[in-house]
């Protein structure tokens, strides 16, 4: 994967979530998510896992881009499609 930087961070009262990404980064992260829409059964649920390299992944950067927010290592993405989902 080509390097590039993309964040899940909380504020410091866990009332906001920021999403900091270079070009690479949210294009990766929409493909991710129009990948999941496509590959989702209809009646189904799919998830896609984002983990930064501190946990073993390498879809997330490691370092926080805010000085006052807490980074996210794992990020799960979720596409219920349909009426009813089997889970």
């Amino acid at each position: 994967m080509d390097e590039h930087i993309l964040t899940f961070e909380l504020d410091k009262n866990c009332q906001e979530l920021k999403i900091y990404g270079s070009k690479e980064g949210l294009e990766f992260l929409a493909n991710s998510i129009l990948n999941l829409i496509k590959n989702t059964k209809d009646g189904y649920f799919n998830h896609e896992h984002l983990i930064s390299s501190d946990w073993g992944g390498n879809e997330l950067s490691s370092k926080a881009i805010s000085k006052d927010s807490k980074l996210l290592h794992q990020v799960k993405i979720y596409c219920l499609k349909g009426d009813k989902f089997q889970f």
